[in-house]
């Protein structure tokens, strides 16, 4: 069979698939006249070898929580490198959320940050509720809103003069009693303060005895103060 007869029949099997490549239906107008460029034909091919081969050697990674495999550009990397799926670290972030001792969420015991890479991943609603979740956490004098039906945290920014604005229902709240907003001074807040302030002091005096015990320190008959023999008689009077 002759050159002609053979890219003929290339081009009858390819059908119209083939035909729908604009170099390779240049080709046939060629063929149709009888001048056949096979430089045009080669080239046509190995474009089309190229771009089977890079299909199928592009390189995919296996996602560290469900182990389904993704493209690099489709998985976010932990600083342990690490690599997690959207749907994987959604999910992290989540738990993070609901339950406090799981936040921040960590691979390998280290805390993942909500970096750029991290927010375009899960999104701007989820990243402003972690943020909203991180100075609840901070908080250590937390106040959540009075009402029953909405238990929601009460920010510091929310809080004058001892008492908190729910931003949800707009109710108010003392932040001594943690009851409902009242006037005047909170009773319970103050006791509550004296209390803790009461209870440092004891453990301050403790820590100082146990100090004063290991040291050797001796309190002043007169002062009572804690005080160390630098030099002279071993008998403090």
């Amino acid at each position: 069979m002759s050159k002609i007869g053979r890219h003929r029949a290339i081009l009858s099997n390819s059908g119209d698939a083939a035909l729908s490549s604009g170099k390779v239906a240049s080709s046939a107008k060629y063929i149709a006249s009888g001048d056949i460029d096979e430089g045009l034909l080669d080239e046509s091919s190995n474009d089309n070898i190229a771009e089977s081969s890079e299909e199928e050697t592009e390189t995919r990674h296996a996602c560290t929580s469900c182990t389904e495999e993704y493209p690099l550009s489709d998985l976010f990397q932990t600083e342990c490198a690490h690599n997690y799926c959207r749907e994987c670290i959604v999910q992290l972030f989540e738990n993070s959320l609901t339950n406090e001792s799981l936040y921040p969420p960590r691979c390998c015991r280290q805390p993942i940050r909500a970096s750029p890479a991290v927010e375009d991943m899960i999104g701007i609603e989820m990243t402003k509720r972690f943020k909203e979740r991180k100075i609840e956490i901070s908080d250590s004098e937390r106040t959540y809103c009075s009402n029953k039906t909405c238990s929601r945290y009460i920010p510091p920014h929310n809080i004058r003069r001892g008492v908190g604005i729910c931003q949800f229902c707009t109710d108010r709240t003392c932040t001594g009693c943690k009851k409902q907003g009242h006037r005047g001074d909170c009773n319970y807040g103050k006791a509550k303060k004296q209390r803790i302030a009461g209870d440092d002091e004891k453990a301050n005096d403790e820590l100082l005895e146990k100090l004063a015990k290991k040291k050797k320190w001796q309190r002043c008959p007169r002062c009572s103060r804690m005080i160390e023999r630098v030099s002279g008689c071993k008998h403090i009077r």
